[in-house]
Formats: C-alpha cells, structure tokens, sequence
C-alpha cells in the first residue's frame, strides 16, 4: 500500500479539485483544505474546539466558516472522476447519527441498524458513488432527515417523499456520474420508484420481497377475439419459479442467477427480474432472493452485482464514524451539521484517493484509514517540533528517517 508523504499528496490533491470549481476565493480554499486535512489528522472527538487546538485558525472562526456554504457534491463528483474507474453506479443510503441536546435541527427517533431499533438522534441520507472495479464505494453529498415533527412532513411529505426529493433535485448533476441507482428494499415501493422513473433519467436497482406479487408476460400469438390483447400469463410462483419462461443466465459455485422481464403489481410496471439462488460450500441451496432493475435491458448477473456492491456504503459510514467524527458534531445550525457530516465523509473518500495516487483506477487494494491518519498525525506532531526549535527538516538529507517517523504505529501489512 502507497501512503508516502500523504500530508503533501492530500494538500495538492484538494487543491486541484478546488481549481475546477468556481467562486471559490482564495481564504475559502485555504479553510477547506485545512478542515478536510484536520479531519484526517485529529485524534479523538472532532469538533470545533479540537479544531482550534491544532488547526491554523481559532474556534470561532472555524464556527462561522462551518456556516458559509460549500458545494460538496461538484467537489466530490470532480474527486471521484480524478480517481475512479469508468464502472460505477450511484447509491444513496440513509444512516442514523447520535446526536443528543435538545435544540438540535432534525432531531428526533430514526431506525439505528446496529442497535435494531428506533433511537433519539439524527439521520442523513448519503449519496455515494460505487466503483464496480475497485469494489468501493466514495461520498458525493448527504443530506439531513426532516424529523417528523417538522412542518414540512405534518404538510403531507412522508419520508419516501423527501427520500425522492433528494434524488430528483440532484438528478441531472447524478447523471453526469452514472444512470444507475441502487437502493435497499426498503425503497422499493411504487411512490418511491414511479419518481426516480419519471422525474430523473436514472434507473433503478433494488430488490423485492420474498413474496413479492409478480407476473409473467404473455409472449404468445394474439387471440382473434374482441377486447384487449392478453398482456400477462400468470402468477409467478417466487418458491418455485418456471425455468423455462425465467431461464437460467449465471452460475458459479455461491449462486445461480434466473432472469426475465415480469410485470410487477406493486410497483405497476415491467422489471427485470433476477432470480438468484445462493448455495453453500457443496452445492445445496442455502436460500433465494428477488433481485431487479427498471432497465429491461440489464443483464440478470449485472443487477446482482450492483446490488451487492451497494454494501460498501456501509464500510464508508463505518470509517466516517470511527476515524473522520462523524458523530462529534458540536453543532445547532442545520447549515454546520450540514457542514460537519459533508466534511466527515469526504474526509474518509479522500484518504481512499490518498492511498490510490499513482495507481491504476481499476486496480484494487486494501484500505486502511488507520494507516493514513496515523501518518499525517506524526507528519503533523514532527512540523510542529521543527517550527518550535527552529529546525531545518532537510527533507533530501534526511528523507529515510523522516519516513521511519511517519511510518511509526501503521498497522504491519
């Protein structure tokens, strides 16, 4: 893995992808560029008030430049192409965030996957990009649930509603990153889709119940009688599916794959079914899942592919929340949780494309968000005792034990 002098490759780094943006000044690109590098550097709880102790400016300033917008999704979306392959999709994902007080915006009880239950605090909805190569997934923007004690859902708008909204209000700029969207099954339901599918030009990857209501089309000759042509040739038996109208299209040693484009009621439209069978270690079948696209032309093993490649949302999440503070916002603006949790995230996708400098986009590695903060602390902690003694680095002189210092307490390859 390739984390050599990672502080100098993340500064230029943003500094190149603030260069393709506008309306960018000078003083903002310097505040974002230390607030993303802060992030990556500070240990412990991430907040204004660490910010201060180690950052170039005081408290207060980082207080109010957390209030200035930034556009995070051109900044993300310009990152990503700068090191992603060409094959990747969009995921968005919502997450629950702890967060206690009382005046926080947004607060209220959302669904916490680990815990399994329903807790008091925030929840974002994280839109990310998903390299199908490299088997990763890099942040593009998220944004913060109305609690249901907002106007806004007492007017009418459900969750699914705002889900939607944030989708379809960013679709064009999405589509200039990928047309396919993957979601989990708690989206598919038919308001939710009926708006990707008419209001955006993506299309739509998820999955179905177990016992979802399906059809199989009508394919044969057209009966010379009155009324309307026959459209569907039966209920689709999910426990037990005809293979001949829904033939086999993939198969390995973990799964088998059986594809065809049905008629969903629930959602009242054609898909593109992916009937996948997961086996065990000596073949037998362990169980099925229901798989399925709004592009008829997709191939069965590509939507399974997409659909599992989702996960690494959750690995993105997870290095937010453990190294870049995702959870430490010491915020009560909307616009700074904003703010904070765009940083946080786009932290982690950075120290991905820190490590992935001078590689080949498609070529995968091992990550290791231990590694990068652990070097740019100890960068870091040597600057500062070369500023207080006055001491010149030698940076050429002195390059392999500079590198012994920076390499001091990376977990062993």
């Amino acid at each position: 893995m390739k984390t050599t002098n990672a502080f100098t490759q993340g500064i230029n780094l943003i500094g190149t992808i603030i260069d393709k943006m506008d309306g960018i000044n000078e003083w903002r690109r310097r505040f974002v560029t230390d607030i993303l590098m802060l992030f990556l550097i500070l240990r412990g709880r991430i907040n204004f008030l660490q910010m201060g102790r180690y950052g170039q400016y005081d408290e207060s300033t980082y207080r109010s430049g957390f209030e200035r917008d930034f556009d995070f999704l051109s900044f993300n979306r310009h990152l990503i192409e700068s090191q992603s392959s060409s094959e990747r999709i969009l995921g968005f994902d919502p997450s629950y965030i702890r967060k206690s007080g009382k005046k926080t915006p947004g607060l209220g009880y959302y669904y916490n996957g680990v815990a399994g239950r329903y807790e008091k605090g925030l929840e974002i909805g994280s839109i990310a990009v998903i390299d199908l190569q490299q088997n990763t997934a890099y942040h593009l923007e998220a944004i913060q649930t109305p609690s249901a004690n907002k106007t806004q859902l007492l007017q009418g708008q459900t969750l699914i509603d705002h889900y939607a909204k944030t989708i379809v209000e960013r679709a064009d700029k999405l589509k200039q990153v990928s047309s396919t969207l993957v979601v989990d099954g708690y989206f598919t339901k038919r308001k939710f889709v009926d708006a990707i599918k008419t209001e955006t030009p993506l299309d739509l990857v998820s999955r179905l119940r177990d016992d979802a209501n399906l059809n199989y089309l009508f394919h044969g000759n057209k009966e010379r009688r009155r009324g309307r042509p026959r459209k569907y040739d039966g209920k689709i038996n999910v426990k037990n599916i005809d293979r001949r109208r829904i033939p086999k299209v993939y198969e390995d040693a973990s799964l088998r794959i059986y594809s065809a484009v049905v008629y969903s009621i629930g959602l009242k439209r054609n898909i593109k079914l992916a009937y996948t069978e997961f086996l065990n270690s000596t073949g037998e079948l362990i169980t099925s899942k229901l798989f399925f696209s709004t592009d008829l032309d997709m191939r069965g093993y590509e939507i399974v592919r997409c659909y599992r490649a989702r996960f690494q949302m959750e690995f993105l999440f997870r290095d937010a929340k453990q190294f870049t503070g995702l959870q430490n916002c010491q915020a009560r603006s909307a616009s700074k949780i904003y703010f904070h949790i765009n940083a946080s995230l786009t932290a982690a996708s950075l120290a991905k494309n820190i490590q992935r400098i001078d590689l080949d986009k498609c070529q995968r590695i091992n990550y290791s968000a231990t590694d990068i903060k652990t070097e740019l602390f100890n960068y870091s902690l040597l600057n500062r005792i070369f500023s207080i003694y006055d001491i010149s680095p030698n940076i050429k002189l002195n390059n392999n034990m500079m590198q012994s210092i920076l390499n001091f307490g990376k977990i062993a390859a």
